[in-house]
């Protein structure tokens, strides 16, 4: 029997419905994430999962995608568009920018 695991974060930069439906779309495509739901109007996600991965999997797609967790401070590291947790250069994603 394989243990399910529910769980919500609360999020940054969401302004709108169409971003919730489409951050639903990029989360449900994650390997071990089900049932994911949107709460536009409390900025936070819903979510059932598998393993304790894959709530760093959904952190760092919520980052990726610009919808970092409530508390979460990303900087950016060069012009070439890439994102950093911290100044130590560790838990950098990279978001292709249309500058």
């Amino acid at each position: 029997m394989v243990m399910v695991f529910r769980n919500t974060i609360p999020i940054q930069n969401l302004k709108c419905n169409n971003c919730a439906i489409t951050l639903k779309k990029k989360l449900l495509q994650i390997q071990n994430i089900s049932e994911v739901y949107v709460h536009s109007d409390y900025s936070h996600i819903s979510f059932n999962h598998t393993s304790v991965n894959d709530l760093s999997n959904i952190e760092n797609m919520l980052t990726f995608l610009g919808f970092p967790p409530v508390g979460e401070k990303i900087k950016k590291k060069n012009n070439s568009g890439y994102y950093c947790k911290d100044q130590s250069r560790n838990y950098c994603v990279f978001e292709k920018t249309n500058a």
